[in-house]
């Protein structure tokens, strides 16, 4: 009836390096270029890395874009003061409902002291 209290088990063996030690603790290692990047990217461009994209002709194309992006620019300004003149004409009726609120507000307290002495038969 005696039991074990736990079951023996091989130790695995310990790990190399662990990733943090290697680029922490681990001390000046020397890594050749060729072994980092490959025999392409050792000194050598890429043959993709610059292609001719065909588009719309030249310096034509270019003054198109251009007169796109100007137009693009107009109708943001366009816009951006019509935005400006709505939020002018927005604050000009807040300060208009602000002073019709003041006045109800006097008006309701005139007629608050006026009535506050009547009982309800006297009126």
């Amino acid at each position: 009836m005696l039991g074990e209290l736990f079951t023996p088990v091989e130790t695995p063996e310990a790990p190399n390096r662990g990733f943090f030690k290697g680029l922490f603790g681990g001390g000046a290692q020397s890594l050749d270029r060729e072994e980092l990047f490959g025999e392409l990217a050792a000194g050598k461009a890429s043959r993709s890395l610059a292609q001719h994209i065909p588009g719309p002709g030249g310096i034509e194309g270019m003054k198109g874009a251009a007169s796109g992006v100007v137009g693009d620019l107009a109708r943001a300004r366009i816009a951006l003061d019509e935005r400006g003149q709505k939020l002018g004409e927005l604050d000009e009726r807040t300060a208009a409902m602000m002073a019709s609120a003041d006045a109800f507000s006097k008006h309701a307290h005139d007629m608050m002291l006026k009535c506050k002495d009547k009982k309800w038969y006297q009126f």
